[in-house]
């Protein structure tokens, strides 16, 4: 179903002061969960076969509940500022792009400050934008470079199978073999040259409750009785998912790749948020891009929410196929219906 929205124009990435990636970081469970796991723990009528053909996904991690949602979030931030050799109380500011925290109130990204003993009052929020959130949060952090920040700390993902996955959950079966637990990060830094060349937010209203999560005021003025599947994801119509995250995905990048005065061709790397493994390709084919020039965790990690298009990220590099010097196309789509992009040098 095309949408009747009409996309915005990109607007000229306007920065007198620069900014660059100076390292990502990750934090991924251990525990392993694969389809048969699913398939026998909640006595489904599914083969992994068909779950494999399906969807395209083997495996993802689940967190065992030893940790909460800032616990996991402080273990990608401690890892992305090691690498950086950054400590902490250096950061000017920290943005995490939530889709479940451990509370609707306060901010997850405040607990997180707790878990790693910042002392010296960091000012640190979340937003919530779904799969797409970590885009919008570069963006802002590109923003808060150019006015004054030195180094800004960016975190999304979070511990989904909570929501989809408990035992007290009832469990939809469109969803509960989605879903993966992860956490990516990425610290932005001052920089001498321009890395960002571009960067394109846009919306699509005409989705807003294709994909959702029912549990908020909404629902509680509604007056309808509390019931477990509310606290889970709603996914009616994954095929009018799907065809508006490709149809973003070629609009975000026409507008960034004419912001930026390249061509595809221009691109070395593309890191795009992955929800199946069908929808990855389909991205790329649209776009004729090879999948050589992008990668694709999806089959053994899930739908990680707003850190899918980071960990994808965070494997280029940490790979060693990424280098410093190399542009990249790094977007993401979600529920909302909501997409954007960066193009950068790496």
């Amino acid at each position: 179903m095309k949408t009747t929205i009409k996309y915005p124009p990109i607007s000229d990435l306007h920065v007198t002061r620069y900014s660059k990636i100076l390292s990502t970081g990750s934090y991924l469970p251990d525990n392993i969960v694969t389809n048969e796991d699913i398939i026998k723990r909640y006595n489904l009528i599914a083969t992994d076969r068909a779950v494999r053909y399906s969807i395209g996904i083997s495996e993802r991690r689940w967190e065992n509940k030893n940790l909460d949602v800032s616990d996991c979030v402080a273990l990608a931030a401690k890892q992305c500022l090691e690498r950086a050799n950054i400590s902490i109380e250096q950061v000017d500011r920290i943005i995490y792009s939530k889709l479940l925290g451990d509370y609707n109130v306060p901010a997850t990204a405040i607990g997180m400050l707790k878990k790693l003993n910042a002392k010296n009052g960091i000012p640190a929020f979340d937003l919530t934008a779904a799969c797409s959130g970590f885009i919008h949060a570069m963006d802002m952090a590109i923003r808060y470079i150019d006015s004054g920040d030195d180094y800004v700390l960016i975190l999304g993902g979070g511990l989904t199978s909570w929501a989809l996955a408990n035992d007290f959950n009832k469990i939809d079966t469109r969803t509960v073999f989605l879903m993966g637990d992860g956490i990516a990060a990425m610290l932005l830094g001052v920089s001498k040259e321009k890395h960002f060349l571009s960067s394109y937010i846009q919306t699509d209203n005409t989705h807003y409750e294709v994909g959702y999560m029912p549990l908020g005021l909404s629902l509680l003025n509604s007056k309808e009785s509390l019931s477990s599947d509310m606290f889970g994801m709603k996914i009616d119509n994954g095929r009018i998912l799907n065809e508006n995250a490709i149809e973003s995905a070629v609009v975000t990048v026409n507008r960034l790749l004419e912001s930026s005065k390249l061509t595809i061709d221009d691109i070395d790397f593309v890191a795009t948020s992955d929800q199946t493994t069908q929808l990855w390709e389909g991205q790329l084919k649209a776009l004729n891009i090879p999948l050589e020039k992008s990668v694709s965790l999806f089959h053994k990690q899930g739908n990680t929410a707003s850190a899918m298009s980071a960990l994808n990220l965070d494997e280029l590099i940490n790979s060693g196929r990424l280098k410093r010097g190399m542009t990249v196309l790094m977007m993401a789509h979600g529920a909302g219906a909501s997409g954007g992009g960066v193009i950068f040098k790496y």
